[in-house]
């Protein structure tokens, strides 16, 4: 597998968990919501990450 299709994927994970954060942020438990916002920014940190180690060769 390529790395785009890699980071591809990582940000597709960090912007569905993030959607649903912020879902859970306005309409339920706010200390569970942010628990799971700063776990999606841990998708975009690895993601981040391989972009800068890897500096795209595709």
């Amino acid at each position: 597998m390529r790395l785009i299709h890699v980071r591809n994927i990582l940000n597709t994970l960090f912007i569905i968990v993030a959607a649903i954060g912020m879902y859970m942020y306005y309409k339920g438990n706010r200390e569970t919501a942010t628990y799971v916002i700063i776990a999606s920014m841990a998708f975009k940190f690895v993601e981040l990450c391989l972009r800068i180690i890897y500096k795209d060769n595709d």
